[in-house]
């Protein structure tokens, strides 16, 4: 079991793939319209958060990153600029689709939390600053993101934004006690070293709950996307756009403020990147299975997007951000000149 955790954080993307494919076969053949799903959403949301909240060190804030023109301009790009993106979007590429606009506009509303450390340590990128931005990100979500969802959402679907609220309160807040008070008691009844051996595994734990959304999610609504193929398009041409326009805004941004690659790279994850675990987990709660079809869609793009940003855009944004230094008689001159 502990063999197939690692696998699952490792390949996830292959795995989420793996899911949707099978859910869409199963789906078609086998009604499955009719199934209550929220239970197993419930399930699948506890499974997903609590493990990926025990790992976060949320206490080690004050001692990490300090680059604050860096954060407070990456969770602008994270809640703010990503909105605004994702409203675009959902006024465009998803206008006839007010199920699937709602998707996106999701996207845009819940920024990247535990995962934007990953990432970072991947791309060689400022892990403290990462991880400022990812609790303070995170803390911040029950607050901004109902009225983001709501002001851009409304006009689509009903959208009720005190249960909003209190769904966010309930999936992010009392997991992340529940998270700091299991791995204060870990640590102190087996040691820290125990501990960093058990949260090798909480990444894995966490996306089997993704992958049971996922699975039960796509397969209620298998019949439906089978025969209107055109979904898929839709879906992924949304969400890549979304991708696309978020990483070019940042890496001007990151320019812009003449930032080095490893801050750089942080706002470029955090303005790329979003939350799957919570979208998922409120999307298979509150709203429709079209709506969290596409979010169960994302798991597979963003992951192969991000990779791409890493291995493939890495070495030329790093390029692009690095500042000319001055040559050796450039310098001896402006020293003659003093």
């Amino acid at each position: 079991m502990s063999k197939l955790l690692l696998l699952i954080k490792k390949r996830l993307y292959i795995f989420v793939s793996i899911a949707f494919v099978a859910a869409l076969i199963l789906g078609y053949y086998v009604p499955m319209q009719k199934i209550d799903i929220k239970p197993i959403s419930m399930f699948a949301v506890f499974l997903m958060l609590y493990p990926m909240l025990t790992g976060m060190a949320v206490e080690k804030v004050k001692k990490a990153g300090r680059h604050y023109k860096l954060i407070g301009l990456t969770l602008t790009f994270a809640f703010i600029i990503s909105s605004l993106t994702a409203f675009l979007l959902s006024r465009t590429v998803f206008v006839t689709q007010p199920e699937l606009a709602l998707a996106i506009i999701m996207v845009g509303a819940i920024p990247c939390s535990n995962m934007l450390i990953g990432w970072s340590g991947i791309a060689d990128a400022s892990i403290e600053d990462a991880l400022v931005i990812a609790v303070i990100g995170l803390l911040l979500i029950p607050f901004i993101s109902p009225l983001i969802i709501k002001i851009s959402g409304g006009p689509l679907v009903p959208i009720n934004t005190g249960k909003l609220f209190l769904n966010l309160i309930l999936y992010i807040v009392i997991p992340l006690i529940l998270g700091y008070i299991t791995r204060k008691t870990i640590i102190k009844t087996k040691g820290q070293k125990y501990f960093m051996h058990l949260k090798q595994y909480f990444p894995g734990v966490s996306a089997t709950g993704i992958l049971l959304i996922v699975f039960f999610s796509v397969a209620k609504v298998a019949p439906v996307v089978i025969k209107e193929p055109v979904v898929f398009l839709i879906v992924t041409g949304g969400l890549f756009f979304y991708y696309l326009i978020q990483t070019l805004l940042s890496v001007f941004a990151a320019k812009l403020f003449k930032f080095n690659y490893a801050q750089g790279m942080i706002l470029i994850l955090g303005a790329t990147a979003s939350s799957q675990a919570i979208s998922l987990a409120l999307a298979a709660t509150m709203f429709s299975s079209m709506t969290v079809f596409a979010l169960s869609f994302k798991p597979i793009l963003q992951v192969l997007y991000i990779m791409l940003l890493i291995y493939g855009l890495g070495p030329k944004i790093k390029k692009y951000l690095e500042r000319p230094a001055l040559n050796t008689a450039t310098q001896t001159a402006k020293t003659t000149k003093l």
